[in-house]
Formats: C-alpha cells, sequence, structure tokens
C-alpha cells in the first residue's frame, strides 16, 4: 500500500503500524458494525507481532466519531488513528467504541457502548492519593483505600456487595496500572531478573474472557505473605505458580504448593473427562495416590503452559494489612457470586489445547475467582 494512502488513514501522523492496521480496516469495520449489536466482537490479528517487537503487546483505543478519546502504547494508538480517520465510526455518534489488543497480540477485541470517555474523566478505584504510580518494577499502594466492597467488618459482618459501578472504576484502574508497567505480562516470559517489588498483588487474566465492554477479565486475583512470619516475596509467589523452566523436569511444577495451579489441573482433568482417579490423586494434599505420579507429572507440564500463557498485571503493595484489604477488594469487584457482576463472556475463537493422551485442555479458570492468598 503506498505511503501516502496509510498517512491519509492515519491522520497524518505515520507509525510503522499504520500499514499494518490500514490493511485490515475491512475486517475491523464489519467488527464495528456487528459490535453495534452490543457483544464484543474478536478479530484474529495474523502478523502484528513481526511488526515490532514489545514484551506485551496490549494495549487500549478509544473512538468516538472521528476522534480518538484515548489511547496507550504505540501500536494501539495507531489503531485508534486509523479507524477515526477512517469515518467508520460516524454513523454513530452517540457510541464509544472500544479496542483492546490482547497481550500476546493475536487477537483484537471491539465493543461498544454508550458513555463517553469525558463522561468517566477522573474515576478511579482508588482515591486520587493512591491511584498507581509509573515505576519500572510496578505500582506501589501506599495506603488503605477503606472504600472497597471488601473490607474486613467488625463482629463478622459481611461488607456490602459492589455495584456495577464500583466495578467498572476497578477497571479502569486496571487500565491505567496496565499503562504504567507497559501492558500486562505473561509468567512464562518472566524471570527473576526483570525486577519485582518485595510484596504485590496480582491480577491474573485469561485469553479470551472479557468483560461485557470489551476489557480483559480478571480471573485471578492473589497476594502473599499476609503472616508476620512470612518470608515469601512477589518472584518466589509466581515462580511457584509459573512452574520450572529449565532444570531436571522442565515444564513441571508443585501444585501442592499452589492452589492456583491446583485449580487449573483439576479444571484440565475434567474437562479432559480423564478417569475420576486421577482427579482424586490430584486434590489429595499428601501426595500422589499409587499409580498416579506419572500421570500428575503431565498434568504440571499442562498446568505450567497455560498458567504461563496467562496475562497478569502487578501492584506493589508493601504493608501487609494494605496488601490483604487490596485483595480482598479486587476479589469482590470482580468475583461472579456477587449477583453475577462479573459474568465470564468467551469471546475466544481459539481451539482447546490438546495433549497427547490426556485430552482436551481448556480450563474455566475464572469462573467464579478461586479463593485468595494463593
Amino acid at each position: 500500500m503506498p505511503s501516502g494512502e496509510v498517512v491519509d488513514h492515519a491522520g497524518g501522523v505515520a507509525s510503522k503500524y499504520d500499514s499494518y492496521w490500514a490493511g485490515r480496516l475491512g475486517e475491523v469495520r464489519t467488527a464495528v458494525e456487528s459490535a453495534v449489536a452490543g457483544l464484543p466482537v474478536v478479530v484474529t490479528l495474523p502478523g502484528l507481532r513481526s511488526a515490532g517487537e514489545r514484551h506485551s503487546w496490549h494495549g487500549v483505543a478509544e473512538v468516538c466519531g472521528r476522534g480518538v478519546m484515548r489511547s496507550s502504547m504505540a501500536h494501539a494508538a495507531s489503531l485508534g488513528r486509523v479507524v477515526a480517520a477512517s469515518g467508520m465510526c460516524l454513523a454513530w455518534p452517540d457510541q464509544t467504541f472500544r479496542f483492546t489488543i490482547a497481550a500476546p497480540g493475536d487477537t483484537l477485541t471491539i465493543s461498544a457502548g454508550m458513555d463517553h470517555p469525558a463522561q468517566r474523566a477522573g474515576a478511579a478505584a482508588f482515591p486520587p492519593e493512591q491511584v498507581p504510580a509509573r515505576s519500572t518494577a510496578g505500582a506501589s499502594c501506599s495506603g488503605p483505600s477503606g472504600r472497597g466492597a471488601g473490607n474486613a467488618l467488625p463482629s463478622g459482618r459481611r461488607a456490602h456487595v459492589p455495584d456495577v459501578t464500583a466495578t467498572g472504576r476497578f477497571c479502569q484502574a486496571l487500565d491505567q496500572l496496565a499503562e504504567n508497567l507497559g501492558g500486562p505480562r505473561c509468567l512464562r516470559d518472566c524471570r527473576v531478573a526483570d525486577g519485582w517489588p518485595r510484596q504485590s498483588v496480582y491480577f491474573f487474566f485469561e485469553p479470551g474472557e472479557v468483560r461485557a465492554d470489551g476489557r480483559d477479565r480478571v480471573v485471578r486475583v492473589g497476594t502473599h505473605a499476609l503472616t508476620a512470619a512470612s518470608q515469601a516475596t512477589s518472584w518466589g509467589r509466581l515462580r511457584q505458580h509459573r512452574g520450572q523452566v529449565g532444570g531436571r523436569h522442565p515444564g513441571g511444577g508443585n501444585h501442592r504448593a499452589s492452589v492456583f495451579r491446583r485449580h487449573i489441573g483439576a479444571a484440565i482433568i475434567q474437562r479432559g473427562k480423564l478417569p475420576p482417579g486421577l482427579l482424586d490423586s490430584w486434590l489429595d494434599r499428601h501426595g500422589p495416590r499409587p499409580g498416579q505420579a506419572d500421570q500428575e507429572a503431565r498434568i504440571e507440564e499442562a498446568v505450567s503452559g497455560y498458567i504461563g500463557a496467562m496475562p497478569f498485571l502487578w501492584l506493589a503493595v508493601g504493608q501487609r494489612a494494605v496488601r490483604g484489604c487490596v485483595e480482598r477488594n479486587g476479589i469482590a469487584l470482580t468475583s461472579c457470586l456477587a449477583d453475577r457482576l462479573e459474568p465470564p463472556w468467551r469471546a475466544s475463537r481459539r481451539q482447546p489445547g490438546e495433549m497427547d493422551g490426556i485430552g482436551s485442555v481448556e480450563p474455566k479458570a475464572g469462573s467464579p475467582n478461586p479463593e485468595a492468598n494463593t
């Protein structure tokens, strides 16, 4: 495509990603027309990753008419400019279209909403003084919010159930956190040398599972070191969830030290309709039952592959009480148990993974969020 044609689409601002998006305008336009019906639409993005080198391809652009109301990351900003300049959104002047590129860079989710981004300006899940700040090792939280739905209450009383607005504000705060971190990361690409905060709360997403507004849906919230005696660190806990990268058993792991791994493995076993004896062994906290060790090892490898591909964000939180508060509130705001405020909506077009001799692998890791502190 001639360079001048790309510049016209991009509103006169050249980017190395402009040619890619200009070449996909037809498919994006069709998806925009479908998204107006109210459900997110997923578009596959073959070849995007060959356009550049990035740790994460997560990016967001919001377009209303011919205006880019918000964008993050260069490749998403290019998409927003190309879409806006094309005029494809002009037929729905009251609609704001959200374009979300998944962290692996393989899919684009498009959704439409009536609310204009300017009406949400300043909304956040935390008070202004606690909005996550940019950091090389993640954002930080220095004090309790005291506003979330999951705060501990005296005498064992339950906190009130959060409303949809609070959940939306929380997701907007996660959007900002993603921008501060340069997008979500995948555990399979992480190493200790990346520089991690000593303590944090982490938020996992599952590829292909999104909220009704097109945002990636949180399927797991966890933390560590909630007791005074614990010496656990952020990277140490994340490494337990990830499993082994090298050594004698690359791809292996220990689900008896990670409830996250235990849930994923149980989902794999049940999804594959494997013999009940394997599930009973997997859930036995004392170790594999006779004759099940080899099968468990294969499930561990599948779990490592699945968790390793799940994008996640992390928020550095040093104080133990604050860390627990952020975790509880995060679970409360994203749980399916609260009057179905966060129902899963499967947007993925991928085919279930297969393990030779094991069966289909596509767990529903986030319905609802598993227990915390794992």
